[in-house]
This record gives structure tokens, sequence and C-alpha cells, in this order.
């Protein structure tokens, strides 16, 4: 990408330090990811639907929004998604493992009683440098959602990233309360992601697209949505208002649930 560009007299600055990191700084081929992408993918074998409304454009790559659908939606995202992406990530399961397990245990494996307490701490173990490894070799985005300061450095490595032609994964649901519209694991979207777009725009004068997305577990299929786009002129409010509302009907319609204001 970055020859091509070369060869039209065209200069891409993010996509040139990208290669930098990668031709300066130790790296580490992702042997352990691969092979758990092969694993996966037989373990999450899912169809994809709709994957043609996918629109590659390497000057403003694409922010797809998922469902979480609690573990189920990050695995089959990450490895069956049909282009590249880079996710982002709760912080604090990319670095210290010690704080990953800690966090999985609270969060996951405490819950499931059905499982003697000390095989819970021995996986959580295992999942958190499982975590930090895949993570980390996926080049996930690290979102700091207990640091208002440090979420800047969120929306700066993310706006890099898309300079560069990377798209983003965001699951863009609400932690703040389990709240849920049905069985089907689709829970609140949280307008947050939307202080990416309005930067994306002040940085670069571009206006970003977004593609809405739905991980169905039980009928193990990956739908695609419509691409929206982010509309500075018409205020920050009231796109965060419309985008909000309009990824929710997409994702609803996708699972094959009524919008609110269709059940009405």
């Amino acid at each position: 990408k970055f020859l091509k560009l070369q060869e039209a007299g065209e200069e891409n600055p993010a996509l040139r330090r990208q290669l930098e990191h990668v031709v300066t700084e130790p790296y580490r081929q992702p042997y352990l990811t691969r092979f758990l992408i092969v694993v996966l993918k037989r373990l999450y074998r899912h169809t994809l639907i709709d994957a043609d409304h996918i629109v590659q454009d390497d000057r403003n790559p694409l922010v797809f929004l998922c469902n979480h659908g609690e573990i189920n939606g990050p695995i089959v995202c990450n490895f069956m998604m049909p282009v590249p992406i880079r996710t982002w990530t709760i912080s604090m399961m990319m670095y210290d493992r010690k704080e990953v397990a800690e966090y999985v245990y609270e969060n996951t494996f405490s819950k499931i009683t059905a499982i003697p307490v000390f095989m819970r701490k021995w996986i959580a173990n295992i999942v958190a440098w499982l975590s930090v490894c895949v993570m980390n070799q996926l080049e996930a985005i690290p979102v700091y959602k207990d640091s208002p300061m440090k979420l800047r450095e969120t929306i700066r490595i993310s706006i890099e990233a898309m300079e560069a032609g990377d798209n983003l994964l965001i699951f863009p649901e609400t932690q703040e309360e389990n709240v849920k519209y049905n069985l089907k694991g689709i829970g609140k979207i949280s307008p947050g992601f939307l202080m990416l777009a309005e930067a994306y725009w002040k940085k670069t004068g571009k206006k970003m697209r977004i593609m809405p997305m739905y991980a169905d577990q039980r009928k193990r299929t990956l739908t695609f949505g419509h691409i929206l786009q982010y509309e500075p002129e018409n205020g920050f409010r009231q796109e965060q208002e419309r985008i909000v509302a309009d990824t929710e009907r997409q994702i609803l319609k996708m699972a094959g649930i009524p919008a609110e204001e269709d059940r009405a």
C-alpha cells in the first residue's frame, strides 16, 4: 500500500510510522494468534451474511460496531472478519497478566458456580496469559475507560490507525448496567464512541464511516448492516442521537427484533 502511494507521488505519514515500527522495533511473529485462529475458526465456524455491504476505502476506512454478546462477539469478529481490523480493547486486558486474571475472574469465572473455585482461578490465569499475548499481537487499541485523560490516548491512536488505512472494531454497549433488549445478547448502545468521529473530522476533515454488525451465537452468523456516515455540520449532539438510534435499529433488525417504534 505504501509503495503504491509512493509510485503515485503521495505520502501517508501514519502508514510510514507503522512500517518504521515493524522494521526498527523488536517484533514477535504472531504464531500463537495464528494457531488460535485455526482452532477457533473450527470451533466458532460462522456464516457471513451481507459481507458485500462492506465498501473498503484506504483513504477513509470503516469503523465496525458490533454487539458484545458476552465473549462471543470479540472472538467471532477478531477471527472471522473478511477485512483487516484493529479492535478497541479495555486496557486492563492487554498488559499486566495478574491484573487481567483478577479482572477476568471477578467479571466472569467467579460467577460460574459449576466449576470448582481453584479451577476457576486457574482458568482465569490461562485466559489472562492468552489475552495479553493475543491482544498485543493483534495490535489492539487500548481503551482507558476509567481515565478521561488517558481516553485521549485511545482517540489519538485510533485516528493515527485510520489515517494509515486501518479499519476499527468497537463494541459500543454500555457496561454501566446490564440492560438487555432480550436473550439475543444485545445491550444498550453507549454514545461515547462518537467522540472519535468528531475528533477524526477535526483532525483530518474526513467524515467517519460506520457499519453496524450483529454476531448471533445461536445461529452462528455474522451479519453486516449498512454504512452510516457522521455528518458534523448537523451538530455533535444531533448526530450522536441519530447514529446511536440507527445503529440500534440496524442491529435489532439483523437480530430479527422489531425496533421500539415498530413495536409501538
